[in-house]
């Protein structure tokens, strides 16, 4: 299995579907990137954050993030957390993680590299998603919900409390209108139990408009208190398509009791 930054493992999947760049005028935004990708003998092109069509090719995904653009946000995120866990007082107590946006799974296969013992429930809005982790990354989830954050069902719920996260992570990307809200934020935050761990990610200095209520948002949750113990740093995230350094500002912190 490809682990986000084991450049060696995505070398067979680069070699086969052989991504390109697309070249865009003006002033290129992370939405707007596209490439192109040889799949099953035909050139391809395909919008970065289109997801639901990249998630029906085997591996092409993680390839184009992972291994093309070298996105170390899942990877550097794990480690993070990883050594802020083993500082804590409760540093024995289980981790069960709800993941949301969890995609293909890259963030919990690093998860799992780090910390073998965590338990992870995935949760993203479209089934590709699901079908791609369970694909890509078998084993990687201990179970999978297709739901929206923003309106979920009695049934997804009672799965989420059934859980009873004690830590809610992201690792996917964050912003530009097609990705999750501030109030699915809000809603992730709320299954969380008191004390339990919340680890976000998102870019700073962006002038979309959801990156800038991103921001926002959990810079209230810090200055309200509602998020302590917290650490905060800048990551390098992901080169762009035209070869920039694209650098995202992490959290990790505990929910006030």
């Amino acid at each position: 299995m490809a682990l986000p930054g084991d450049l060696e493992a995505f070398h067979p999947h680069l070699e086969r579907l052989r991504i390109e760049p697309v070249a865009v005028e003006g002033t290129l935004r992370q939405a707007d990137e596209r490439f192109t990708a040889c799949v099953e003998g035909t050139r391809r092109q395909f919008e970065m954050h289109d997801y639901r069509t990249m998630y029906r090719v085997p591996m092409l995904y993680d390839t184009m993030l992972y291994g093309w653009l070298r996105c170390q946000t899942p990877r550097l995120l794990a480690q993070h957390f990883k050594r802020l866990l083993a500082t804590a007082s409760d540093a024995g107590q289980e981790v069960a993680m709800l993941e949301v946006g969890a995609g293909s799974g890259a963030f919990a296969s690093a998860l799992h590299h780090e910390l073998p013992a965590i338990r992870i429930l995935g949760l993203d809005i479209i089934e590709e998603a699901k079908l791609a982790a369970a694909r890509d990354r078998p084993g990687a989830y201990d179970g999978y919900l297709v739901a929206d954050l923003c309106n979920m069902s009695e049934e997804a719920e009672a799965q989420v409390a059934a859980f009873a996260p004690n830590c809610v992570g992201v690792a996917s990307a964050t912003g530009w209108g097609n990705h999750i809200p501030v109030a699915g934020f809000e809603q992730a935050f709320a299954y969380l139990q008191p004390r339990g761990w919340f680890i976000f990610h998102v870019k700073p200095n962006d002038p979309d408009p959801e990156c800038v209520a991103l921001v926002e948002w959990i810079e209230a949750k810090l200055r309200n208190g509602e998020i302590v113990d917290s650490e905060s740093d800048r990551i390098f995230h992901r080169y762009g398509v035209t070869g920039e350094e694209i650098y995202y500002e992490y959290v990790i912190g505990r929910k006030a009791a």
